[in-house]
């Protein structure tokens, strides 16, 4: 559907509503009683921007909870913590772990929550993140009973809670989730939380205004003395508690708190000590506003205090004088408003006489239906084509006559259609044996319910032939392609895929319209898939005709052996057009050469890898890894005291103590991880994609454990002892597979050599 851009009369009403609103202004800021709305809108805008912040920071703990506390390995950690709360070093270790994985979240989340704690579900602190100097210290008393409320709240009833808290002179925020696992037990409890100072900036950004709380020790109903508060009490720190809160340029100093003073009147005293909202006309510092004072709640629901905000207002007087000019300006801009009027309708003329004659220079015919399906304008071609004068299209008696029944779609099977319809007939015109295509086109106008359509006839007769001889052509093309024995794929520059015979299809067994307009490693792809020995990627910019073998997998998920061909074809003006791959199955061929292949590549005592298969498959890996950025580890592993266990025990012990530690690192590693003997008594496993953090280099925790389990259970005079070194890839360090492990090698050497010299 089109939607064409139409004159409004709403652009007359625009200018009115700007003079309404003008002169409602000015009758606005002269009234006296606006000094009362001003009040009551500053006195709700401080109190929504106060209430809509702690909503947004509700929700924004509410996300981070979800983000950091949700994912199966913290719960999992949570869930061994309470299984392990009453031995002291397990504690330690998960401790250690929660926090390692929360680090990175922390470093950015404690910008906004500053304190971040986990409880187990018997109340114990398990976790503390607290990144400011009140947090590490201790409440005691009341406080410690106002501080564990939300806590206490949670463990009883297991659902969330949010309130105030007061922590050593400060204010605080703070949100308690219930944290559940898998199985939807309670394991713990998390919260966040965040200093009441942080919410003032918000209230800064309300036309520059300045702000300050006013926090009592104590709750002023629950005091004994409350009468001789109501009377004595100033705004200091001896009754209000500002402990802790950086002074920023939207706080009201102690000599605005003390004007502010002076300007309230005993009610007003009263309502403040009460802590209950109110605001008053004000000045600070020579300028005229608003101060606004609006009580908050601890945790208990107490009032506890509150904020004192001031807002600058402006009161504008308007004399005689001024209001005459205003008056003669408002004339002047209505007198504007006409000529804008005036000038708008000749405009408009002058485009549709313009759009009529950029329509009759088309050189196809066109023409234009209203709603009722009548003709109200076309171009002379539509005119000349149909053979009619303008007189006898646009009149409705008379169009019927003239006009074929091709053109005599109406507009709603137009929308039904989706608004677009196109018909091609070769009966348009009498003693004319041409192909026509007619284009209807629905046209909705903006901000009116009125439709028409637009539409186009354009002679086809040329394409259809053209079409068609190029189909033929395609045909040939295609059965010439099934009948070769070899399969054929083509690619575009780009490298995707545009066209496969069916011998291709059969020998990878997927749908034709997954392979077609996919790219060439998408689907059936072979492991050269870095454009450093690449084939394709080098007949692309080489142009030079490639032969390899390469694996690939069918659609069954099978390996097979392939000989592939790569050729550029050419344009008739000898431009490269894209590439044909043809491709061969060889894998009957290559299967005993492959057996012999594994022979070499594996250690014939332990049946791991030895250097050789490890440095063929590692390398893969290592590519992947410079290409993708993931994760990979050289671990070097050296078993201690083999001579000695050869001379005393024999080889035959000895090596089968190999045999054992090969079957330990196999338990002990993924099986995508590579694990290879390359000397009597070392071996390396290369690990790919691997989400393990090194701690220390010189240890595997795992393997370690597996290295104790055996030796626990061995009955032998000897010990399987190990030295180990880990090294990360990092791609300043390692250009190459053997430099990562080489560096590897080298920590199991300075390890045996430390030992040594001790």
């Amino acid at each position: 559907m089109l939607r064409a851009k139409r004159f409004y009369s709403v652009d007359f009403v625009f200018f009115i509503a700007i003079f309404a609103l003008i002169l409602s202004t000015f009758f606005l800021m002269s009234d006296d009683e606006n000094q009362q709305q001003q009040r009551n809108v500053a006195e709700r805008t401080v109190y929504n921007s106060f209430v809509s912040t702690l909503d947004r920071v509700k929700s924004n703990a509410i996300l981070l909870f979800e983000l950091q506390y949700t994912n199966e390995s913290i719960l999992s950690l949570l869930d061994d913590a309470n299984k392990a709360k009453k031995s002291s070093e397990s504690l330690q270790l998960i401790q250690q772990q929660l926090h390692d994985q929360l680090q990175s979240q922390f470093r950015v989340s404690s910008k906004y929550f500053p304190e971040q704690k986990i409880y187990l579900i018997n109340g114990d602190l398990l976790l503390n993140n607290a990144q400011s100097a009140y947090s590490s210290k201790q409440a005691s008393g009341a406080q410690e009973a106002q501080l564990t409320t939300g806590l206490g709240k949670v463990l009883k009833s297991q659902s969330p809670s949010f309130g105030l808290s007061l922590r050593n002179g400060r204010y605080l925020y703070r949100y308690f989730f219930p944290v559940f696992n898998a199985s939807n037990e309670f394991i713990a409890v998390v919260e966040i939380a965040m200093p009441l100072a942080n919410v003032q900036y918000a209230l800064s950004n309300i036309s520059n205004a300045k702000s300050q709380y006013l926090l009592a020790k104590r709750p002023l109903l629950a005091s004994i003395y409350k009468n001789k508060f109501y009377q004595e009490t100033e705004f200091s720190s001896s009754f209000f508690v500002n402990k802790n809160i950086n002074l920023i340029e939207a706080n009201l100093s102690d000599t605005d708190l003390r004007e502010l003073k002076k300007n309230l009147s005993s009610i007003e005293e009263s309502r403040l000590m009460q802590l209950k909202r109110f605001s008053i006309n004000a000045q600070v510092e020579g300028q005229e506003g608003i101060a606004v004072f609006m009580p908050i709640h601890d945790v208990e629901g107490y009032n506890v205090g509150g904020v004192l905000t001031f807002i600058p207002a402006m009161k504008w007087y308007i004399s005689s004088t001024e209001f005459n000019t205003i008056t003669i300006m408002l004339i002047l801009m209505l007198g504007l408003v006409l000529l804008y009027a005036i000038s708008k309708s000749t405009a408009i003329y002058k485009m549709k006489l313009s759009y009529q004659q950029c329509l009759d220079v088309l050189p196809f015919p066109i023409f234009l239906k209203d709603s009722r399906d009548q003709y109200f304008g076309a171009n002379r071609a539509f005119y000349s084509f149909l053979n009619i004068s303008k007189k006898q299209l646009l009149e409705r008696d008379q169009h019927n006559e003239y006009e074929p029944d091709e053109l005599k779609t109406s507009i709603s099977e137009i929308n039904e259609a989706g608004g677009c319809i196109e018909i091609e007939s070769d009966n348009l015109k009498k003693d004319d044996d041409s192909i026509y295509k007619i284009s209807y086109y629905e046209v909705a106008q903006q901000g009116a319910l009125k439709h028409g359509v637009v539409g186009y006839i354009e002679d086809v007769s040329n394409y259809k032939l053209l079409n068609d001889s190029l189909k033929s052509s395609l045909f040939d093309q295609t059965e010439f392609m099934d009948i070769l024995p070899l399969g054929v794929r083509i690619f575009n520059l780009e490298g995707r895929t545009t066209y496969i015979n069916k011998m291709y299809k059969s020998l990878n067994g997927f749908n034709v319209n997954d392979l077609l307009s996919a790219d060439c490693e998408a689907i059936f792809n072979c492991l050269e898939c870095h454009n450093n020995v690449c084939s394709l990627h080098k007949n692309r910019i080489l142009k030079l005709n490639q032969r390899v073998e390469t694996i690939k997998y069918n659609a069954s998920g099978e390996a097979l052996t392939y000989e592939v061909t790569y050729q550029p074809y050419y344009s008739i003006d000898k431009k490269v057009q894209g590439i044909i791959e043809l491709i061969c199955d060889i894998t009957i061929n290559k299967s005993l050469l492959d057996k012999n292949h594994t022979l070499m590549l594996t250690d014939e005592l332990t049946g791991v890898s030895n250097y050789r298969g490890l440095i063929s498959a590692g390398d893969n890996y290592f590519r992947l890894a410079q290409r993708a950025k993931k994760a990979y580890f050289s671990l070097y592993v050296n078993v201690v005291g083999m001579e000695k266990i050869n001379e005393t025990q024999g080889k035959k012990e000895s090596e089968q103590l190999l045999i054992q530690f090969a079957n330990i690192l196999k338990n002990t590693f993924r099986e995508t991880d590579i694990i290879a003997r390359t000397g009597d008594d070392e071996f390396i496993v290369l690990m790919n994609d691997s989400e393990y953090e090194v701690i220390d280099n010189t240890k595997f925790i795992r393997l370690d454990a597996n290295v104790k389990k055996f030796n626990s259970t061995m009955n032998k005079a000897y010990r399987l002892v190990i030295d180990t070194g880990i090294v990360e890839y990092n791609a300043g360090s390692h250009s190459s597979l053997s430099s990562l492990i080489k560096n590897a090698e080298q920590l199991v050497y300075e390890h045996r050599l430390k030992r040594s010299l001790n």
